[in-house]
């Protein structure tokens, strides 16, 4: 069972919890009305009351003599009637609203937290198994024109990579010992999704025209730095890519890669 049912579990039944605690006291409270000024009727002396004294020390100190309590016998006392045991229409209305809007505000906290949750067992934000690593480097690299492979699960570009790798992301994604990339989709310029060109062999984006090379780093427009990317580690021959750990793109200015550092051909998206 995910964390996010479980979630969803606890709050509705806290939630049908809480509306029985608060009915059974509002029925309890109303009773208690009903039958509080009967109950509390005390005879008249000499009518069968039963009289108990106390001597204390305050009253001897006082007056000298006994405090008199009067006592209301078991045999007096008078049961509740069965109106006042029964539950009005307007009662019966009240808790019909109350309960409804329990309900209600318990189905609204349950959709809220099913949208917020976040998706811990698969998915974006996850570690997520892009594939083979030689069948990945086949399929990226030279034999297939450096072209680069989308994984829509991890919402990243997976791109082949022979530079330098002078920028320090370049060694906390591990970009120069495995030669592959996960790099981010999303526009580091105002978050718009980034497709590639493959007449031009760059990341263009189709809102306003913030280009980079295979590799991520920056070529032009608006962008402050290049695309941000991921971690990629091996398991065996599966590549790992970290999706929960973003690390920032390389800062304007930065080309380790020359095979790539101009367009390769036209452009899709003007200048």
């Amino acid at each position: 069972m995910s964390p996010g049912t479980i979630a969803l579990i606890v709050v509705a039944v806290s939630v049908a919890a809480w509306g029985l605690f608060m009915a059974n006291l509002t029925i309890r409270r109303q009773r208690k009305a009903a039958g509080g000024a009967e109950t509390r009727e005390s005879p008249a002396k000499g009518e069968g009351a039963a009289a108990m004294s106390t001597g204390t020390p305050a009253a001897a100190g006082a007056g000298g003599g006994q405090v008199t309590v009067e006592k209301v016998p078991e045999e007096k006392r008078k049961p509740l009637t069965p109106d006042q045991l029964a539950v009005s229409r307007r009662q019966f209305l009240n808790r019909a609203w109350t309960v409804s809007f329990l309900t209600f505000l318990g189905f609204f906290g349950m959709s809220s937290l099913s949208f917020l949750w976040p998706k811990l067992t698969g998915g974006f934000g996850t570690v997520i198994n892009a594939g083979n690593y030689d069948d990945l480097l086949r399929e990226i690299g030279p034999e297939n024109n450096f072209q680069p492979k989308f994984v829509a699960e991890g919402r990243f570009w997976l791109t082949y990579y022979e530079g330098t790798g002078e920028a320090p992301v370049y060694l906390a994604v591990n970009a120069v010992d495995l030669k592959m990339q996960a790099l981010y989709r999303k526009c580091v310029h105002l978050g718009c999704s980034v497709p590639h060109c493959g007449t031009s062999m760059l990341f263009e984006c189709p809102c306003h025209g913030s280009k980079y090379r295979l590799n991520g780093e920056f070529y032009g427009g608006p962008a402050p730095r290049g695309l941000d990317r991921f971690p990629i580690t091996l398991d065996g021959d599966s590549v790992m890519v970290d999706t929960g750990s973003v690390q920032e793109g390389p800062p304007r200015g930065v080309n380790t890669w020359e095979k790539f550092a101009e367009p390769q051909g036209p452009l899709c998206v003007p200048t």
